[in-house]
């Protein structure tokens, strides 16, 4: 087996990246995977298998860590180093890297490619949102949150780091704003650690939200994060967020993210202006082919499907009527769901998620 070749299966390159292989690695990077194959090795082991000085050796095994190359852990104070998967090392090659010079034929088969192995990865955890979609599992963007929720969230934390959102970087269906993945208290410092992000202050991280939700983001995270810990929020269009588009097409859409809102339209106070139509993600606000007399004018009417509203809030917070209000779907006292342990399909890819999926450590040893 040629050395690309144990490389490609090492690496689980997908077929489509094959002929574009030097976007992915780079240098001796490719000898290194082939070195450690499915083995971890320490510093040491790694620079007497490289021919390496131990200091370049270290040197060289930091940046390729920060590239997501390669992973590490550290146990009984000893680390070591193991071969990475491209489906993390996309993170940063799209985020910080050339992805965009990927012919695009390639890019889209590598897009349809990842969002099969993300649903892979987290059916066994849809199963059980299926059976009730309110259990508390561990899996990504698990809840919907409003515009007021998210800084709840940013105000309550003490160390604040944004980076690039993963999935417009990787799928780029809109312009919308880019910087926009969030990262609080231990989710900032492992970002940091991981070589990645940028530390902002409290007051930029509620600017950030701020102007995410004027852009038309919908925000996303763990809502019960007083009770489960902090990690990180994010903030998602329809057409790249790889949670609402997984949602979507296995047909859970509203529980996963889940829904935790309506919006309620005051009748009275609408001038059927249309702006809600254009924020709403899901088409859950839209024309209906009618016209509607307001001020003597025929504007085109808005209709709205409550069955398609996902509860973000971007036409509460928009409508410059003030017509909107979100109604909670559960406005009795709202206790945490009992818990239910589930796991992905693949453990070990779980970790290579950056915010409510590092929730879950507890359950098992923690790798950077």
């Amino acid at each position: 087996m040629s050395m690309i070749d144990e490389f490609v299966r090492v690496f689980e390159l997908p077929p489509a990246m094959i002929p574009h292989i030097d976007f992915v690695v780079q240098g001796r990077e490719m000898e290194l995977i082939v070195g450690l194959a499915d083995r971890a090795m320490t510093l040491e082991q790694i620079s007497e298998m490289m021919q390496m000085p131990r200091d370049d050796c270290e040197a060289f095994l930091q940046t390729v860590y920060y590239r997501h190359v390669i992973s590490r852990q550290t146990e009984d104070g000893v680390t070591r180093y193991k071969a990475g998967k491209f489906y993390r090392r996309l993170d940063p090659l799209s985020m910080y890297e050339n992805w965009k010079d990927v012919p695009e034929d390639a890019r889209n088969a590598v897009i349809d490619w990842q969002l099969e192995e993300f649903i892979n990865i987290w059916l066994p955890v849809v199963e059980e949102i299926k059976k009730d979609p309110d259990a508390y599992v561990r899996i990504p963007n698990r809840d919907v949150l409003l515009l007021d929720e998210a800084l709840e969230m940013v105000d309550a934390a003490s160390d604040f780091v944004v980076v690039p959102c993963d999935c417009r970087a990787i799928v780029m269906a809109c312009n919308r704003p880019l910087e926009t993945c969030i990262r609080l208290d231990e989710g900032a410092r492992r970002t940091l650690e991981q070589g990645h992000g940028r530390a902002v202050t409290k007051d930029e991280m509620k600017a950030i939200v701020v102007n995410a939700d004027r852009a038309g983001l919908m925000h996303t995270g763990e809502r019960a994060w007083r009770e489960r810990g902090m990690f990180g929020l994010c903030n998602c269009c329809g057409c790249d967020c790889y949670p609402f588009c997984a949602g979507v097409k296995l047909g859970i859409h509203r529980q996963w993210p889940r829904a935790h809102h309506v919006a309620d339209r005051d009748m009275t106070k609408c001038m059927q202006c249309g702006k809600c139509v254009r924020r709403c993600h899901f088409g859950a606000f839209y024309h209906d082919g009618t016209r509607t007399i307001v001020n003597d004018k025929k504007m085109r009417t808005v209709a709205f499907d409550p069955e398609k509203c996902c509860g973000c809030g971007l036409c509460s917070t928009a409508c410059p009527e003030g017509a909107i209000n979100m109604l909670s779907l559960h406005p009795a006292a709202e206790s945490a769901p009992t818990p239910v342990v589930v796991q992905p399909a693949d453990a070990e890819k779980e970790l290579e998620f950056y915010y409510q999926v590092e929730m879950a450590r507890g359950s098992k040893p923690s790798a950077s």
